[in-house]
């Protein structure tokens, strides 16, 4: 299935496959959490992480104010959920397997309340050895462009994250979200380190960017290639290891990884404390590597 918006285009197959999204334990929390989600409320009991209760309950009006205006909208939804959009949720504060759960958890509740179910969005990713060739093979075709992209996005300052999701000039610069025209910035939640979390301000797109050490020109630039070159969002590391993110849902994620070291800074098998556990980590040329994730 191809989904094309704008000018970000999304690749994933209809084939029917198995994640790690579809464990019986996260499927239960999504279907309480789900007939809670209309309610607008979650009760400790209902979570897998009980101290991230009342954070996460935060969280609800947020999926709510946007699924009452656009409920049963796929392709939006299919693009809100892509990393480090507005449906996905960063877990910073947790351990491996709780930001897993919390970050299907959160994919469950934005599903119910926008009338769609993402079950089989987050099964197709994983849909065989076709579908790992085709993401390969497409990023690989672009490196060139992709490695002057890096280049350019390790000059933005003290910008970490850049994130598209392909909906006219909608983007994220670190927790600044820039959604249908308005600029706002989500701190943190102080327990769970929650991104999106319930707590808004309304900023000043320019004068954010520049206290960043950047410029919005600089900036609008980057995001305009990734938008070209269907790119969902680049991530500076801790290490300073750049993460370029091509395509993703939730923990299923794939793309490259520029390491300023030779060796991989991931392993197969290995498990991120953001919720991600790596499938597949291949060198593609000194210090690139191409890498997929559930």
């Amino acid at each position: 299935m191809t989904l094309t918006r704008t000018k970000l285009t999304i690749a994933w197959s209809l084939k029917a496959s198995v994640s790690k999204f579809a464990t019986q334990r996260v499927y239960a929390a999504i279907i309480l959490l789900a007939l809670l989600a209309s309610a607008c409320e979650v009760r400790a009991q209902h979570l897998p992480v009980a101290r991230a209760e009342s954070e996460f309950r935060e969280l609800v009006p947020f999926i709510k104010g946007w699924a009452q205006k656009n409920r049963g909208d796929l392709a939006m939804f299919k693009h809100w959920v892509l990393p480090y959009g507005p449906l996905d949720l960063e877990v910073r504060n947790g351990t491996h397997d709780e930001a897993n759960d919390l970050r299907n958890v959160y994919l469950g509740v934005a599903g119910a309340a926008f009338g769609i179910d993402p079950r089989p969005l987050a099964d197709s990713f994983h849909c065989g050895l076709d579908c790992t060739a085709f993401r390969r093979n497409d990023i690989k075709d672009k490196l060139p462009r992709i490695e002057k992209l890096v280049s350019s996005f390790r000059q933005l300052g003290q910008v970490r994250v850049l994130a598209s999701w392909g909906i006219d000039d909608d983007f994220r610069v670190n927790e600044l979200f820039q959604i249908m025209g308005e600029a706002k910035v989500t701190r943190p939640s102080p327990v769970m380190g929650f991104v999106p979390s319930g707590a808004w301000e309304a900023v000043e797109r320019a004068k954010y960017i520049g206290s960043l050490g950047t410029n919005p020109e600089a900036v609008q630039s980057v995001l305009a290639e990734m938008r070209s070159l269907s790119v969902a969002a680049l991530v500076r590391e801790d290490d300073q290891n750049v993460r370029v993110v091509r395509v993703g849902i939730s923990d299923n994620e794939s793309g490259l990884i520029f390491s300023n070291a030779q060796r991989s800074p991931y392993s197969e098998g290995e498990k991120l404390r953001d919720g991600r556990e790596v499938t597949l980590i291949e060198l593609l040329k000194p210090n690139v590597f191409f890498y997929e994730t559930t």
